[in-house]
């Protein structure tokens, strides 16, 4: 069998996730992260992972897709996931989809882990096509949290949420910058600071070299409804005044969050930076919980972005 190891496999996912190679594995702690690949010649490939989930919650969870199809779920108790394939080529994308508030991917080290792809002796892999890539910068709601119901992990689907209906329907790929509860203000889940801090670090021990997107996303705001709007304008301020700092001369576009808080001061820091806000008002028609969009819903708001942001999207890659 050809192995891959995550330092060959990195430069393969920097377009796609915030990785890095950390406890002999290609690790990340955001959902939606994933590896996309081309894999050719090969009977099978055989995914090894690590399992670095709170013993006090479900082990975690990853999505792979084969041509575009169908996403299938694998639990990572089973450390080697073995997927069938042809010899002809194909395009493969593996992507962290299930944890939990629990795991703390922050300071303990329980993030997502990859420790190698193997294929045939006769097989290869190699990059897929360059396409254009959106930064999407939130919450639970990015992240693709509680989508298809209550449970924690089983129950996300980052492979099926709104940023990757919108990507696919855009034909681009996507890197995910999003924690669950997190905001300007308040501090996400698993031990992450707020989105001035988790912005350019993976973890309290890993900064992230800023990417190169074609268009940077941002929808935050829900989780800090319990603050002030004075509190908010002025902590969204300074994160909007950072995330241009940190994309220089990339497109940005605000997002009203779906439940339309702090509405009126998005627009106006929006037509301060002379930056986009789009309005999502009536764009999720149903929600698991009254906050977090389910799989109906988070489609149609994938399918109303992907046609909002499809002039700010530069072609050139």
């Amino acid at each position: 069998m050809r192995t891959y190891l995550p330092s060959q496999l990195l430069k393969l996912a920097q377009r796609t996730g915030r990785w890095a190679v950390k406890h002999n594995g290609l690790y990340t702690t955001n959902l939606g992260s994933y590896l996309r690949v081309r894999v050719m010649g090969s009977h099978q490939l055989t995914l090894t992972v690590a399992n670095h989930h709170s013993a006090l919650g479900p082990g975690q969870v990853y999505a792979i897709r084969v041509d575009g199809c169908h996403w299938r779920r694998f639990f990572a108790q089973q450390e080697k996931i073995i997927l069938p394939l042809t010899p002809d080529a194909h395009t493969i994308e593996i992507m962290a989809a299930g944890n939990t508030d629990l795991d703390e991917v922050w300071t303990g080290d329980q993030g997502f882990a990859i420790r190698s792809l193997r294929i045939d002796d006769a097989g290869t892999l190699a990059p897929t096509p360059v396409r254009p890539v959106i930064d999407f910068i939130g919450d639970s709601i990015t992240a693709g949290c509680w989508v298809a119901g209550r449970h924690a992990a089983v129950d996300y689907r980052p492979e099926s949420n709104y940023a990757t209906i919108c990507a696919d329907l855009l034909d681009a790929d996507s890197l995910r910058i999003a924690y669950s509860a997190g905001g300007v203000l308040r501090p996400a889940t698993g031990g992450v600071p707020v989105a001035s801090e988790f912005l350019r670090r993976i973890d309290c021990h890993t900064p992230w070299m800023a990417n190169h997107p074609q268009l940077v996303v941002v929808n935050l705001g829900v989780n800090d409804r319990r603050y002030s709007v004075a509190q908010f304008s002025t902590a969204y301020d300074h994160f909007i005044k950072q995330v241009t700092d940190c994309f220089p001369g990339t497109p940005t576009v605000l997002l009203v969050p779906f439940s339309q808080h702090f509405k009126g001061e998005i627009e106006a820091i929006g037509q301060y930076y002379r930056l986009p806000v789009i309005d999502t008002a009536n764009w999720c028609p149903s929600y698991t919980d009254g906050l977090h969009p389910d799989q109906t819903g988070t489609i149609i708001a994938g399918q109303h972005l992907a046609q909002a942001i499809a002039p700010y999207l530069s072609k050139k890659v």
